[in-house]
């Protein structure tokens, strides 16, 4: 006979089980019991009793230990936990960063690219919405603080807390460890009480690029509190025995957990019924006095009104880092059901019946010792395995329960789709409580946005694989539409019927605005909003389709703003961005709808007309009154700075028809087109000529043969004369001249400024110093020539380097030169670009005995205030004004100035550009005695020089 362990069965076997054994036993007592033992059973049914006792304190001890240790257990997880969540917090916003740092970074400016950051990681974020990212740069100033941005850009090394700790400068020395390990805890003021201090950790990295830390913090309170939450749902799932469970209170009696009785929660003693308050004013006592075992009175569970209270042991500690009093407790009478019932089986035997019974029975004494025996092991292996399953199923049931309220919202339906259950997140989702929930079913909120294949398909899903999960849209309580990823699971029985759908649902509002954001970075110009380069490409493509297919014309047009710089060295870059804003805006008013207006990148903006008319002389005309439309538009004065600023525009246009032209190509014409509208005077239209292209691959073919040029030493010196008032020759100046193997001789004019443009000024200027230096050491050491200066042009792109000192003195050091004997030329534009760095450098090299003459003074900015900074030693009048200085007053009258300027600075004067003796007598009767020009010579080689 097969025995199974159920509901039914296992009382009775029990209960069979233990009659027999007691009768057993009582009938055996009667045959050798007399009534002179009573004494000594009631001493040994007070000795069991003791035990019992002892044994139901134990047995409160040691789960009072197992809470104390589960508590110590996730209080010892606040921190770590903690330090976990800021640790990704931080390395997602650093690869936020990273990633926008990469991409933009060689489009923009190092301040646009900062601000890109900033902008982005100001709205994240989390912990319940009090975390945040900020921003501090390593020299202790606030980049971002999400919180209080008014102290952004203010600095911050000082800041204290209230126990002298530098906040600051604990996170820039967190920002130096290795990453995962830079935390650093200090102590600031409290969300809900400002005028408190509290502990607070925070997590930060180092962002090299921009040598930032980037970091996010939070209090330990609020992740203690936390865990408390998890402590008493843990503590309330907690039973052992029948009747025994742990409960909380507070320091002043409040009840913080009761498992038996949920309403008395929350509850000062006072609120609570007369027997409840009796016991918890008792338990109070005991916790105050230092805790230990109490007795007291206490409802049974579904006991009715006028039922008598049970007798309940409770084990009282105190647990000081929460402030809680912990109570384990079980009624009195749970252990000593056994006394009792021996009690009862003994009183109700009667003396006379265990005469009578006991030689009648003696005989079966022995069989009754071996059937308990053998009945005995048999009920213990059944009840073991009774107990291993009822522990197992209280383990899961306890796991389901915790599970089942976690972070993610969870609603339990029945085969029908009627909700039977749903947790605290899901009301906390969607806004339905449980009790507006239940009995309805999901379609409560539909959003409306899928239609019926969509959910067609899901129920086919889950028929057929059994789960379900993906993106969908729902509707909340308040209306609000927000999307959420949900996850549908069927529930089988053994024989693999379904009986209940559980589904969890998570709200990716967040996650989805982020992605949207990131999407929209990379498709759009975050200062303007309109459309990038990215963008701008596709949507040019798609115009060369649409004009393939229709066979309509199109224009592409680049709009550079005139003179951009200025305003940004005048205003600030703040202006510049504003006035960028404003001249999108107004390009966007001068198109249709359906055309594309788009910025590259500093003052270039580009549109894409389509749907032009097919012949192309009127698609011209079409895209000229458009950009017509542009220049006036745009030249609009715009407020900025409590000042009208006026400005302009130069556009270029190219027609296109289908997509047989490359994007690239298209981009390039309209590009040439523009530059030669700013070339034209600015402030017009120019639209692509194919000489245009032709002058480009011209200009790339020069620049590589003057690469080569420089490479195979085709590049010569050539030298002209400066003589004094005597007529005698006291130095030269320098100037570069090219031999091309093809072409002949290159003009200056037409090779410096690709030189500039290109970059290799630096090389071929860095020659030219050079092989100076190594003329002024072969002067240096011929008698008669070894008084001779040689001037130098220097160009921007050499002076601003940051290494030019030591250029210049190592090519003086190399040859071994003069430096007293060479000039150094600069212009006036030159030295305005940045005077300070300019005047640091002249100064430098000047303690070494190199000189500084000024360029074509007069004809730029010629101030007066960096004039007398800068360390010169003479002013070349500019050939200009030597050229009209026989016929026009005005010119005498300035070169008089400059001379009389340079006598009261203490500096020389030269004049370039001379060639007539009548400018030559000019210049001598108005101070100037030095010249340079053709009346005395030509530039030529040094051999002609002394001729």
């Amino acid at each position: 006979m097969h025995l199974s362990a159920n509901e039914t069965t296992l009382p009775r076997l029990h209960l069979i089980g233990t009659l027999g054994l007691v009768l057993i036993i009582t009938l055996a007592m009667a045959g050798f019991a007399s009534w002179q033992n009573e004494r000594e059973q009631r001493n040994s049914f007070e000795r069991i009793e003791q035990v019992l006792t002892q044994q139901q304190k134990e047995r409160l001890t040691a789960e009072m230990n197992s809470a104390v240790g589960y508590l110590d257990f996730a209080r010892s997880r606040t921190e770590s936990e903690m330090r976990r969540s800021l640790v990704e917090q931080v390395d997602a916003a650093v690869q936020i960063a990273q990633a926008i740092h990469e991409r933009e970074s060689p489009h923009r400016t190092p301040a646009q690219v900062q601000k890109l950051i900033v902008e982005a990681l100001r709205p994240v974020r989390f912990f319940d919405g009090r975390g945040y990212l900020f921003i501090d740069s390593m020299q202790g100033q606030f980049v971002l603080l999400p919180t209080a941005p008014r102290y952004e850009g203010r600095a911050g090394i000082d800041n204290q807390d209230d126990t002298g700790a530098y906040i600051m400068r604990g996170l820039i020395n967190a920002a130096y460890v290795p990453q995962g390990q830079g935390f650093f805890r200090y102590r600031w003021y409290r969300p809900d009480a400002p005028q408190t201090m509290a502990d607070k950790v925070a997590y930060v990295r180092h962002f090299a690029p921009h040598d930032w830390l980037i970091g996010t913090g939070d209090y330990l309170y609020e992740w203690e509190n936390r865990q408390q939450q998890e402590a008493k749902q843990r503590l309330r799932a907690l039973r052992f025995g029948a009747t025994g469970s742990v409960g909380v209170i507070d320091r002043d009696g409040r009840s913080v957990l009761s498992p038996s009785n949920a309403a008395l929660e929350g509850l000062l003693p006072a609120q609570m019924p007369p027997l409840e308050q009796r016991a918890l004013e008792k338990l109070r006592a005991v916790a105050q006095t230092g805790g230990g075992f109490v007795e007291y009175e206490w409802p049974r569970p579904g006991a009715r009104p006028g039922d008598p209270p049970g007798r309940k042991t409770a084990l009282i500690t105190t647990y000081a880092p929460w402030g809680w009093v912990l109570v384990t407790t079980m009624f009195n009478d749970e252990l000593h059901s056994t006394l009792r019932t021996e009690t009862q089986a003994h009183e109700q035997g009667s003396t006379q019946k265990r005469m009578e019974l006991a030689l009648m029975l003696a005989g079966a004494l022995a069989l009754g010792l071996a059937g308990s025996f053998g009945f005995s092991r048999w009920s213990r292996r059944l009840f073991s395995g009774y107990h291993r399953e009822l522990q197992a199923a209280q383990e899961k049931l306890r796991i389901a329960a915790i599970a089942f309220e976690s972070q993610e919202g969870i609603f339990v339906t029945d085969t029908a789709g009627k909700i039977l259950n749903v947790n605290r997140s899901f009301t906390a989702i969607t806004g339905f409580s449980a009790e507006e929930a239940i009995g309805q079913t999901p379609s409560l909120m539909r959003s409306g946005r899928h239609g019926p294949e969509f959910y067609a398909a899901m129920r086919a899903a889950i028929a057929s694989a059994g789960a379900w999960s993906g993106e969908i849209w729902n509707r909340r309580k308040d209306g609000s539409i927000f999307p959420e990823w949900l996850t549908i699971t069927a529930v089988k029985t053994e024989a693999g019927e379904v009986t209940h759908f559980v589904s969890t649902l998570t709200d990716i509002t967040q996650r989805k605005a982020a992605e949207e954001e990131i999407r929209h970075l990379a498709f759009y110009d975050p200062l303007t909003r309109l459309p990038n380069r990215r963008l701008l490409l596709d949507r040019l493509q798609q115009a060369l389709l649409t004009c393939q297919r229709t066979h309509h014309q199109g224009a592409l047009m680049f709009i550079d703003l005139d003179n951009f710089k200025l305003v940004n060295d005048s205003l600030g870059h703040d202006q510049g961005d504003l006035l960028l804003q404003e001249m999108g805006r107004r390009l966007v008013t001068t198109v249709r709808e359906g055309d594309t207006v788009a910025r590259l990148g500093g003052d270039e903006f580009v549109v894409v007309l389509e749907d032009l008319s097919p012949q192309a002389p009127k698609a011209a005309r079409q895209a000229e009154e458009v950009a017509e439309k542009m220049l006036h538009t745009l030249a609009a004065p715009v407020a900025l700075a409590d000042q009208e600023v006026k400005t302009s525009c130069s556009v270029g246009v190219v027609l296109f028809a289908n997509d047989a032209v490359r994007t690239e190509d298209l981009m390039k014409h309209a590009d040439l087109a523009m530059y030669q509208a700013k070339e034209s005077g600015r402030n017009t239209v120019r639209f692509f000529d194919p000489e245009m292209h032709d002058a480009v691959v011209n200009r790339l073919a020069l620049e590589q043969d003057l690469r080569t040029g420089l490479q195979e030493g085709q590049l010569l010196l050539y030298y002209q004369a400066q003589v004094d008032g005597h007529g005698q020759i006291v130095g030269a100046e320098a100037l570069v001249r090219w031999r091309h193997p093809r072409r002949g001789m290159v003009s200056p004019a037409e090779f410096i400024p690709l030189a500039e443009d290109s970059g290799l000024i630096l090389p071929l200027g860095q020659w030219v110093l050079r092989t100076a230096c190594e003329q002024l050491a072969r002067w240096a050491r011929e008698p008669g020539r070894e008084q001779l200066t040689l001037a130098v042009n220097v160009s921007g792109r050499q002076l601003h380097q940051k290494n030019f000192v030591e250029q210049v003195l190592q090519a003086l050091q190399q040859t071994g030169a003069p430096a007293h004997r060479l000039k150094l030329e600069l212009t006036e534009s030159l030295l305005l670009d940045d005077p300070e760095d300019a005047i640091t450098k002249m100064s430098a090299l000047k303690a070494h005995g190199v000189g500084f003459s000024l360029d074509d003074f007069g004809t730029g900015y010629s101030s007066l205030a960096y004039l007398r900074q800068l360390p010169l030693s003479q002013l070349k009048i500019d050939q200009s004004f030597v050229h009209n200085l026989v016929t026009d007053p005005r010119a005498t009258a300035i070169v008089r100035t400059i001379v009389t300027l340079a006598d009261s600075l203490g500096l020389n004067v030269i004049a370039e550009g001379v060639e007539t003796q009548e400018q030559r007598e000019h210049l001598a009767r108005n101070g100037c005695h030095t010249c340079q020009g053709y009346l005395y010579g030509r530039p030529g080689p040094v051999e002609e020089l002394l001729r």
